[in-house]
């Protein structure tokens, strides 16, 4: 009981957890354990159905649940030896807030984890990984992560965000064709849904979504309606275009991959490449969109937008428009057109709640996207909603609780249906204007001038000086 006396269990390295697991006659867990990297901080936050995924025989799991059960007594009573108060709601909120806090502070200190021999070896000699290899960098970020989050298994979007920064700056050759950040941060999230599946399918938590209203209407597709999406793709396949044997191939590919959990990026981009031409075809022959997207579901994917936007116009569109809200944000908040507008009034008080210069920035951007058709009276309606119903059939924003980071939503709406939701300000107008290129879309004439505006900075249009000085802009902030 070496362990349990001179140490806390919290503090626990991964072989000394596997020290106490042959200590109780459990040796047979050890692999495993150190596989998965099982630390005592992540050993204690065990839940029932983590271990039934990490432990097989039944005999071992009910032995491994008792002994951390009697220690989280132990512990307790250690450390309240008399007869403890009754916890007020009060004090639950509290505890709440502070551990949520806790969980949103974990990455300003993130530090990649060490990487097995073989992955550091590749790390350091600068080699593109393969799928194997980007799998297993996948799983340590996702095992690092969930023990930083003591674990947790629902990392907020900024968290995905500085992990996969944290992973690009220290080996920017991951970064690949500018495309990378969206490539791993979409790998880490599909190894988070793997690893919630068997979480989520459990018949409690489905009571739960239920009574809290999670997907309230929606049920899964029956067999028959599966059926017959089959068959209305082969009529759409047939009627749109004359498909060769290899196009049916990718396109059926396509429409498997899409509903797998964890999904081969690299393929799926070497695909898409190879079907441009016929996506072009068949958009420029003026196809449903509806149809398209069932052929190419991965278009819906804010990062394969992006993708098909540079490889159409040889621009990376992520990283214009960040640009673009970086610089002009300031300048175009300041307009007098947009002085006493009530978005920009509830970004100023807003803005004096927070003192975080990250924060204040996403914000600014985030109204910069809400205002910019206003800067041109134009109908801001045909560009964003806020917090209301869509109702125009082009490309249109919805956002919900745009200034609250911990609730803000963004979604692209095409047709009035949901296309997808997106994680920020940046890559939602990005998505947006890319989707009027990639689905050859005509610009509404309501909203000429500010997609105009946009337009001529993505492609550096000479004549952007004078499009500044239509509009009263100073020179941009750097």
């Amino acid at each position: 009981m070496v362990y349990l006396q001179d140490t806390a269990m919290e503090t626990w390295s991964v072989d000394q957890v596997c020290s106490w697991l042959v200590e109780k006659n459990l040796g047979e867990l050890v692999h495993r354990f150190q596989e998965e990297e099982v630390s005592g901080a992540a050993l204690l936050a065990l839940n029932d159905r983590m271990v039934q995924q990490l432990v097989k025989k039944i005999g071992h799991q009910a032995v491994l649940m008792d002994l951390i059960k009697k220690y989280k007594q132990k512990s307790q009573e250690l450390k309240s030896p008399g007869e403890t108060a009754p916890v007020t709601q009060a004090e639950r909120k509290v505890r709440h807030i502070l551990a949520r806090n806790k969980a949103l502070q974990w990455t300003k200190s993130y530090v990649l984890p060490e990487f097995p021999y073989d992955v550091k070896c590749m790390l350091a000699e600068q080699k593109c990984p393969d799928h194997s290899m980007r799998i297993r960098i996948i799983e340590f970020l996702q095992a690092d992560m969930t023990k930083y989050l003591e674990g947790s298994l629902y990392p907020t979007t900024q968290q995905y965000n500085d992990v996969v920064n944290a992973l690009l700056q220290a080996h920017p050759f991951l970064d690949e064709d500018g495309c990378g950040f969206f490539l791993w941060k979409r790998a880490l999230k599909d190894r988070f849904k793997y690893v919630r599946r068997p979480i989520e399918d459990d018949e409690q938590v489905m009571r739960n979504k239920c009574k809290f209203g999670h997907r309230r209407g929606q049920t899964r597709k029956s067999l028959a309606d599966i059926r017959f999406n089959e068959i209305k793709t082969i009529q759409i396949k047939e009627e749109a275009v004359c498909l060769d044997s290899e196009v049916d191939e990718h396109i059926n590919w396509f429409q498997q991959e899409y509903v797998k959990t964890e999904k081969d990026w690299r393929e799926i981009d070497k695909r898409m490449s190879q079907t441009l031409e016929i996506r072009r075809k068949l958009i420029g022959g003026r196809t449903p969109l509806k149809d398209v997207l069932k052929m190419f579901p991965f278009l819906q994917c804010p990062y394969q937008l992006f993708r098909e936007f540079q490889l159409l116009t040889r621009t990376d569109i992520y990283k214009k428009i960040r640009h673009i809200l970086e610089s002009y944000s300031e300048n175009i908040l300041a307009s007098l057109s947009l002085v006493d507008n009530p978005i920009n009034i509830a970004l100023q008080e807003k803005m004096k709640q927070h003192t975080d210069e990250d924060m204040l920035k996403h914000m600014k951007m985030t109204a910069t996207c809400l205002l910019l058709p206003d800067v041109f009276g134009e109908d801001s309606s045909l560009f964003v909603i806020v917090n209301d119903k869509v109702q125009v059939s082009t490309p249109v924003l919805e956002v919900k609780n745009p200034f609250n980071m911990d609730v803000c939503e963004f979604s692209l709406y095409l047709e009035k249906e949901k296309l997808t939701k997106v994680d920020d300000c940046i890559t939602a107008l990005a998505a947006l204007m890319a989707s009027f290129h990639v689905f050859g879309i005509e610009c509404p004439r309501r909203l000429s001038q500010t997609l105009n505006f946009l337009e001529t900075l993505i492609f550096d249009s000479p004549s952007m000086k004078e499009k500044e000085k239509e509009v009263g802009f100073l020179h941009p902030v750097t």
